[in-house]
């Protein structure tokens, strides 16, 4: 079995409430909730992609990737698209790039830009009553006062896409490790910038629970 990636976008002030310990638990069981019947399991596995909103928990929603199966490889694979890439894009759309998928799902040039991966995310910022800075085991861990930095560069990214076309597809055959086409790379970049345009219009954080 791989890695899974449940990403979730949340009230930074509702999870600041939550003890430091108790936030990961607190956003799994919003996310994933026991069901009282059948027909609420049936109904919350009809939803095949797109934001689910929890049961009496407003303050946070799920998004789930169409296509992907909730699997993390999906994600990587994008990440290690855009690091064969890079080198064939323009500067502008370069420099976009790097901002946006640095921010959720690559490790930036070289594999050194943020933390050691062994360390996880870096503390999250907006919780100032924590004794110790908040940075739980999750794949990804965004403030809202980082998502706008990332609705900009995606901004600037997405009407420029297709400029990556043609390198994808000399570059593609020879990846052990690709995406399978072009346009399932860009509609799984267009949903991420769905997830932090919508994060942003609510004025909250992003988290990636590692299932």
């Amino acid at each position: 079995m791989g890695l899974d990636i449940t990403v979730v976008m949340a009230d930074w002030e509702e999870l600041a409430r939550i003890p430091a310990g108790g936030r990961l638990e607190a956003l799994t069981d919003a996310v994933c909730p026991s069901f009282c019947c059948v027909a609420c399991e049936d109904a919350d596995f009809a939803v095949a992609g797109g934001w689910v909103w929890p049961r009496q928990s407003p303050w946070c929603a799920e998004y789930r990737f169409f296509g992907t199966t909730g699997s993390y490889s999906w994600h990587f694979n994008l990440a290690n698209a855009w690091e064969e890439l890079r080198a064939s894009a323009s500067p502008g759309l370069r420099d976009a790039l790097d901002r946006f998928l640095s921010g959720l799902v690559w490790d930036g040039p070289d594999g050194v830009a943020g933390t050691d991966p062994d360390d996880g995310p870096p503390p999250a910022r907006g919780f100032p009553e924590d004794p110790e800075p908040w940075r739980p085991g999750a794949l990804l861990l965004r403030a809202p006062d980082e998502v706008p930095a990332l609705v900009r560069a995606w901004e600037l990214a997405a009407p420029r896409l297709e400029e990556l076309r043609e390198p994808f597809d000399a570059e593609a055959a020879r990846w052990a490790a690709r995406p399978r086409t072009f346009d399932g790379t860009v509609a799984l970049m267009h949903e991420w910038g769905e997830v932090v345009t919508r994060a942003e219009v609510r004025g909250w954080g992003l988290v990636g629970l590692p299932w």
